[in-house]
């Protein structure tokens, strides 16, 4: 359960760089392969449900997922700035101070991307929902830690999510996956912004 914490204490003894740590347990999770065993469940599912804030009931688990990481992280003994724990996606921004948030459009001029969480309304709804996000009303969303962004001409944010369809799994089963986000992309119109919390 707990492969993740190696190679994040190994980097964090090597480099105290928090960014470089919350980078290194996603991906430990991603290399996990960890996909839903029925409908938000199975045993890594109800860890990120419960460490991350939640009643470990079955629910969507994206923004649970987030919390757990940087639960991880601080008891690691790095400084996190959480607005969670949440189990609302949305919500990381709204509850987020203003000097962590970080505007959609001003991702590309950001020194140090990595170790950010994007927030983004649904596909499944229309983009309008960003608006709404942005006004402070609650609305359903997902969200993910960034772990890398290219520049022109690929203009792309790669991030690792919990309760994601990416990274070839069945269709309908959530799991820890990569996910990319390209500039004027349908993603890209529902991205309510990024916040810094490490």
């Amino acid at each position: 359960m707990f492969k993740g914490l190696v190679p994040l204490i190994r980097r964090g003894i090597d480099s105290p760089d928090p960014k470089s740590a919350l980078v290194s347990l996603v991906e430990s999770y991603l290399e996990q392969d960890i996909v839903e065993q029925g409908s938000n469940k199975g045993p890594m599912v109800e860890f990120f449900l419960r460490d991350g804030g939640g009643s470990g009931k079955p629910a969507p688990w994206c923004a649970l997922f987030v919390s757990s990481c940087l639960r991880t992280l601080s008891r690691c003994g790095f400084a996190v700035r959480n607005p969670g724990p949440t189990g609302r996606a949305v919500a990381f921004w709204q509850k987020a101070e203003p000097d962590q948030q970080v505007a959609r459009d001003d991702i590309f001029k950001v020194k140090d991307p990595r170790g950010l969480v994007f927030v983004r309304t649904r596909l499944s709804k229309d983009a309008s929902q960003r608006t709404r996000a942005l006004e402070g009303i609650k609305t359903q969303g997902h969200t993910g830690i960034v772990v890398k962004v290219l520049g022109a001409p690929e203009f792309e944010i790669h991030s690792i999510s919990g309760n994601s369809r990416g990274g070839g799994h069945a269709s309908g089963s959530g799991a820890v996956a990569d996910e990319v986000i390209v500039r004027d992309s349908p993603q890209w119109d529902r991205v309510v912004g990024f916040v810094r919390v490490v």
